[in-house]
């Protein structure tokens, strides 16, 4: 047992303090503790980020949390935002009571909403409103007080303390001394302690702690660094100027001030004063209108009623359930209805079915289910989830444990365009102070914190990249993991001083908040304005958030809903919409089939491009192993398609028994039929909650402690456990105590891998219907499809690859028949066209929604589009200016009026000069209707002569679509080299991601860009080359060691040969180039050439023998021939038929012997 300190820490800085403090929030309290301080400050800048994590991790160590602010005050008002205001002065807040928490909340909340101006700043107006319940010090150098003694202004010093300790009040105000062995601190300490006798204020010592240990001084100097961008080499870097800034002992703190000692003696007399409960056992939840004369509970049960004649309409509500699991459905049905009022969330779904409700009735697509909440029944009746939970036998306590009040957790799917409309909606109804998203924080990983520490001690790309490298993909791994597993990390940092310096400096810093941004789903929606329950933020785009993140804002017991935008959605719906306006045909998406053999053939063929959760290489792989044919195998799919279950040999084991139903093995004859659908295997995790059910008797709400149990691994808590479960098994199944304990420890061994039924099957019924439209309707699938992913121009590549390999035809975009979205073409028999996709214009760069807008009007006014003046004349010239006219003519989508796009650009400027004139007559009433249309003879037809020029060269043709398109839209650079391609390069751009890390590879390219750079160690040359191939792009690396060889090719536009190593790095797949040669030199680098006459015999030879005389030269030709004992040998021809490599002599070569009987060797 520690002796009660002397001292406590009042000014502190954790990882809320973005890239200033290195203090994790957990590390910090259990120094704290292990040095016997009663209590610790937690003062981060400007924020209140970590207060409750902060105050509930002092709480779990024994420690008073002292919950504070080191607050930015403006230097006049902070409504003043000029570039003279500046200049802030610092002021450390403590909360001591509920009063001062909420003070402290609305003046963070201020800082931010009203105040910033480069950071959150107060003014004294604001403290002065807000002071009751604070203890404020007067904090560092950069305080108020001791800045005006820096400027040896001793009056104006004694003034600010003065005034401070008014707003106050007497005790309130300390005057805060540090010693971190600076100069001015030295200085600025003798006028503060004369200050507080002047006045009468009390002193205290404080460290301004910034990091925990002495010898974190050094990485706390590259996470400034980071913060600005800076490198340690640099003279003009921001520093602290001294190493002392770390967790000191109350020993070393008296020890700094022995002259003082009554300074060190009142951080206790703080934190006696301290005294703050924060209740997280409240639930602050929106209160939703009933309609007159009905109570909440009673409007849920009306909701219920109808919800439940809708979705069973010839069910007897008091009738057996559906697949007879779960009991009645009235009884399920009242139990959950119980439970949710008996646990006070009424309210909560009823602000659920609403927005939901609202969001239907405007035709803006729902997901049918998002995580656990598709285990209630009183979700699915109110139309919350669209997943049977009685159908798939998925539970209400997985969802919500009666036994274990917690909030209910409730994740939305909408189309990821008009979710913002139902956020809108929620806004507006609840008000907009009570409504907010949710702050997250980035942190950095290891892979991140050690580029960033490289940069930062401006270590080599190189160096940084090959450290970085050897830390393993695994999510969430610590550089700790890292070196324990990949052996060659421990052996760099073992030989290489750089290395180890770098690597040691990062883990200091890994896992520290790096940046605050917006949650990507979170929104709270609070009873009041949520500044009264939480500190607000405002982001740099200027949205407002909530200050606390998630767990934060849950704790803090609020509504916190994630309003996800789902891209898949919006696919389905625009699909459906195309289906009706080209086929007539009205599909309910909700009620498809889903035993539809075509789906589920498509899926086995693994063809799965656009289909929800299919789409990666490793699951068309998976899909061709398991041959999915119902969907309960498409449940299963995205539950076993994870690290854990791969790793275990689990998901190999499914696929056996799926196949060969001889291998399914049950673990109890009572679980035949709870895991006939898995083939005995247990996936889910409410499998696990069944079978402590069914064999042990556990009520459904004990069986998911059992779960939540299983998945922590306390061991007193497992053996708690299993003691029950055992016991039970015995009592409800007669099953020995061996046996249970084997069950036991199986389950147990599965529910490592287990997981949420419910998310699976609802996220299972999203991949069925887009596979079930891919499969039935692939050109509006397809369109929709492509329409989605308009701004993401290699995702817009990749699904015109994919298209055509359907089968499908993909029409350029054309100005008199594209809209805005990717549309469908009907099938024209006469015509001799089938069913075809005509490219979308927002898909063209440069091209905006209301340009596209004013083409579809005027066509639909007054017809097509005759030429680029009746165009210019017709559309309106504000949407459609010179870029987007511009950009029309080089992407292709103005080849309709017959003329060449050199042509068209050439008459540009007259195009849009007439259509100019013609539209500025028109508003003043000078020109007639018929006379813009170019129909009179007069104005309409003047000077719109084409010149008669050739067309642009084919390479700036495409080159163009590229750029706009994004990919080659009448032809490819590389076409003509297809013959070198198909012999030389052993890899595409595609291919490459089949490589293994390092391997070996030679590829053939169009140089795209060329970035020319220096190492920052050495200051030599190299170079980040994009390369291009018809698969697509990709970037190569040029280290100083090649780059003389390679510069003389490095050129925009040149097409190249390539050697190199594959480097995978962060998921994404560059080469380390190591030689390069151009096209043109490609027949060069052949060292030898093989052929095979083994089928072609003595005529064949004969042949070829003249082929290789027309082509003499040094590269030596070897021949496999079969001898008469029909052995076959290799035989080198003599010199005299040594060749000059060439296309037209391999072409030859191959016509000869066939394709696959000639190699080269390079």
């Amino acid at each position: 047992m520690h002796m009660v300190s002397q001292f406590v820490h009042l000014h502190v800085h954790t990882q809320y303090s973005l890239l200033d403090g290195a203090c994790r929030v957990d590390e910090l309290v259990q120094k704290a503790a292990r040095l016997g301080m009663p209590a610790l400050g937690m003062t981060d800048h400007g924020n209140m980020f970590g207060a409750v994590h902060f105050y509930q991790a002092a709480q779990k160590a024994g420690i008073k949390p002292i919950i504070g602010c080191e607050a930015y005050v403006a230097p006049k008002s902070r409504f003043d935002k000029n570039p003279d205001q500046r200049n802030l002065s610092h002021l450390v807040l403590l909360v001591k009571d509920a009063q001062g928490y909420a003070n402290l909340v609305k003046l963070v909340s201020a800082g931010y909403l009203e105040g910033f101006y480069y950071r959150p700043r107060l003014d004294h107006d604001l403290l002065s409103q807000y002071a009751k319940g604070l203890i404020a010090t007067s904090a560092c150098l950069k305080g108020e007080v001791p800045g005006h003694l820096l400027k040896g202004n001793y009056d104006a010093a004694l003034q600010a303390a003065d005034h401070l300790n008014q707003i106050f009040g007497q005790g309130n105000f300390y005057i805060e001394l540090m010693d971190h062995g600076l100069l001015e601190q030295k200085k600025v300490n003798e006028g503060l302690v004369k200050i507080a006798a002047r006045l009468g204020l009390p002193l205290v010592a404080t460290n301004d702690v910034h990091y925990l240990e002495h010898d974190q001084s050094h990485a706390h100097e590259a996470l400034l660094c980071i913060q600005t961008q800076t490198t340690l080499d640099d003279p003009r870097r921001m520093k602290f100027g001294s190493d002392q800034f770390y967790f000191k002992s109350a020993d070393e703190m008296e020890l700094r001030f022995a002259a003082v000692p009554d300074a060190v003696k009142n951080t206790l007399a703080i934190a006696e004063k301290v005294d703050l409960k924060l209740d997280f056992d409240q639930y602050h939840l929106p209160r939703y209108e009933t309609p007159a004369g009905k109570t909440k509970e009673g409007y849920l049960r009306e909701l219920c009623s109808a919800g439940f004649v809708r979705r069973y309409p010839t069910a007897d509500p008091s009738g057996p359930a559906i697949g007879g699991a779960g009991g009645e459905l009235s009884a399920r049905l009242e139990f959950e209805l119980k439970a949710i009022e008996d646990m006070g969330f009424v309210s909560y779904f009823l602000v659920v079915w609403d927005f939901i409700h609202y969001a239907k009735s405007k035709g803006i697509p729902v997901g049918p289910g998002r995580g656990s909440a598709a285990g209630s029944l009183v979700s699915y009746l109110l139309g919350i989830t669209d997943l049977d939970p009685i159908k798939y036998g998925l539970l209400f306590e997985r969802f919500l444990n009666p036994g274990r009040k917690s909030m209910p957790d409730i994740d939305i799917d909408f189309c990821y365009e008009r979710r913002n409309e139902v956020i809108d909606y929620v806004t507006q109804k609840y008000g907009r102070d009570n409504v907010a998203q949710i702050i997250t924080f980035g942190s950095m990983q290891a892979k991140a914190a050690v580029r960033d520490v490289g940069r930062a001690m401006a270590v080599s790309y190189a160096d940084v990249d090959r450290i970085a490298k050897l830390i393993p993909n695994n999510i969430g791994i610590t550089i700790d993991e890292a070196l324990n597993v990949e052996p060659q990390l421990r052996e760099l940092v073992a030989t290489d001083k750089t290395a180890r310096d770098l690597v040691a400096t990062a883990q200091v810093l890994e896992g520290l908040n790096r940046h605050a941004s917006i949650h990507a789903a979170g929104v709270v929606i609070a009873d009041r304005p949520l500044a009264e329950h939480v500190p607000m933020f405002r982001s740099t785009d200027g949205q407002v958030t909530t200050g606390f993140d998630m767990d934060g804002i849950s704790e803090m017991g609020l509504l916190k809903i994630d309003f996800f935008g789902l891209r898949t959605l919006t696919v389905i719906a625009d699909a459906v919409k195309l289906i009706k306006e080209h086929k007539g045909q009205d599909i309910d998406i909700d009620a498809l089939p889903l035993d539809d053999a075509k789906t589920y053939d498509m899926l086995s063929q693994a063809n799965s491009f656009g289909i929800f959760q299919l789409e990666s290489g490793g699951m068309r792989d998976l899909l061709k192993k398991m041959r999915p044919s119902e969907f309960e195998d498409l449940i299963a799919i995205l539950a076993l398609y994870r690290p854990g279950p791969m790793g275990s040999g689990m998901l190999d084991d499914f696929i056996e028994r799926k196949r060969d139903p001889q291998k399914v093995k049950y673990p109890h004859p009572k679980l035949q039929e709870l895991l006939k659908t898995t083939y005995g295997i247990i996936v889910y995790q409410e499998q696990v909650m069944q079978i402590a059910s069914l064999l042990a008797g556990f009520s459904m709400a004990q069986a998911d402690d059992l779960r939540k149990a299983m998945g922590k691994k306390i061991p007193s808590e497992m053996e708690k456990m299993r003691s029950f479960f055992i016991e039970g098994c015995k009592v409800n199944s007669g099953i020995p105590e061996h046996e249970a304990n084997r069950l036991f420890d199986l389950i147990d061994y599965f529910s490592g891998y287990g997981f949420n039924r419910s998310h699976s099957a609802a996220y299972a019924l999203i991949t069925y219907r887009t596979a079930y439209l891919k499969a039935n309707y692939p050109v509006e699938f397809m369109a929709a499809l492509l329409t989605s992913e308009r701004d993401n121009t290699d995702k817009v590549v990749e699904y015109v690859k994919e298209t055509q390999a359907m089968g499908l035809s993909i029409l350029p975009p054309d100005v008199n028949h594209s809209h805005a979205r990717f549309s469908v073409v009907p099938a024209c028999r006469q015509a001799g066209m089938t069913e075809a996709i005509r490219y979308g214009l927002l898909a063209v760069k440069n091209i905006g929604a209301g340009a596209i807008e004013s083409m579809v009007q005027a066509r639909q006014k007054d017809g097509p589009f005759v030429s680029i003046f009746d165009f210019c004349r017709r559309v309106d010239l504000r949407l459609n200016n010179r870029k987007v006219v511009e950009s029309l003519i080089k992407s292709g989508s103005m080849d309709c009026f017959g003329c060449r796009r050199s042509q068209l650009f050439a008459v540009l400027e007259r195009a849009l000069e007439s259509g100019t004139r013609a539209q500025q007559e028109v508003d003043v009433g000078q020109l007639s209707f018929f006379s813009i249309k170019g129909q009179d003879g007069g104005f309409g037809k003047r000077d719109e002569r084409i010149p008669d020029i050739a067309e642009w060269p084919q390479a700036q043709v495409l080159a163009n679509e590229k750029a706009l398109l994004g990919f080659y839209l009448s032809g490819h650079p590389l076409q003509r080299y297809k013959a070198e391609i198909a012999e030389f390069a052993d890899f595409t751009t595609a291919s490459l991601k089949n490589a293994r890390d390092g391997q070996d590879v030679r590829m053939i390219g169009l140089i795209k860009s060329v970035k020319l750079t220096t190492t920052k160690r050495t200051n030599e040359r190299m170079a980040i080359v994009g390369l291009e191939d018809m698969d697509g792009e990709m970037e190569l690396v040029v280290f100083p060691s090649s780059y003389t060889q390679m510069v003389p090719y490095l050129k925009e536009a040149s097409v190249v040969v390539v050697k190199g190593k594959v480097n995978f790095r962060d998921g994404l797949v560059k080469m380390v180039a190591n030689e390069m040669a151009g096209i043109d030199e490609v027949y060069d680098l052949i060292k030898s050439i093989h052929v095979d006459l083994s089928k072609v015999g003595k005529a064949g030879f004969d042949k070829l023998k003249e082929k290789l005389a027309r082509f003499p030269g040094k590269t030596p030709v070897y021949l496999q021939i079969d001898t008469k004992n029909y052995k076959s040998v290799q035989i080198l021809v003599g010199k005299d038929l040594h060749v000059t490599p060439s296309e037209v002599l391999m072409e030859e070569i191959k016509t000869l012997v066939g394709d696959d009987r000639f190699t080269v060797t390079i």
